[in-house]
């Protein structure tokens, strides 16, 4: 959406556009406030009790930092996907060479993947090792990083209102 603000006298010449990119409502002055003053998030964090804090997301999903084989990636929680899931560009750049070929039922039909085992997994502040990947081959899948299931089974979760809380089941 862009909407562009007009000189408050006719002498100003100069015309100052915004583009709104929260889908906030914004009009006239509003428009150049919020064009300086960014909504603040809160970056996850590993409380005292060992419990590793999500914040929700502007849109209502859940990324964690961590790494795949060391190669950085934010991961989007998906409680319904079965497999951690990656694209073909991430994996290549996390160091995967191959997999077992199969299909696999996603959002979007039926889709051809590679499995790829032995992976380790940096997920927030936890490290995990000998994880299972599949890597989607679909090219607009290609910088995709879900954490799926397979991964998350390994946790306790708690979701609440505003964040989700996971900790390592030892």
């Amino acid at each position: 959406l862009l909407l562009a603000a007009f000189p408050a006298s006719a002498q100003q010449q100069k015309v100052i556009n915004y583009v709104i990119v929260d889908g906030g409502k914004y009009k006239g002055e509003e428009l150049k406030w919020a064009a300086s003053h960014p909504n603040p998030t809160t970056t996850p964090y590993l409380d005292k009790s060992n419990w590793y804090v999500v914040p929700r997301a502007a849109d209502s999903h859940y990324y964690v930092p961590g790494s795949i084989n060391g190669h950085p990636v934010i991961f989007m929680v998906d409680t319904g996907a079965t497999v951690t899931a990656i694209g073909a560009r991430i994996a290549r750049n996390a160091g995967i060479r191959a997999g077992e070929s199969g299909q696999a039922m996603t959002a979007n039909g039926i889709g051809a993947y590679a499995k790829s085992e032995g992976n380790f997994l940096q997920v927030g502040a936890f490290t995990l090792s000998d994880v299972p990947v599949g890597v989607v081959l679909n090219q607009a899948s290609a910088d995709m990083v879900l954490l799926g299931m397979d991964v998350l089974k390994r946790f306790r979760i708690f979701q609440g209102q505003d964040s989700m809380q996971l900790q390592r089941i030892n």
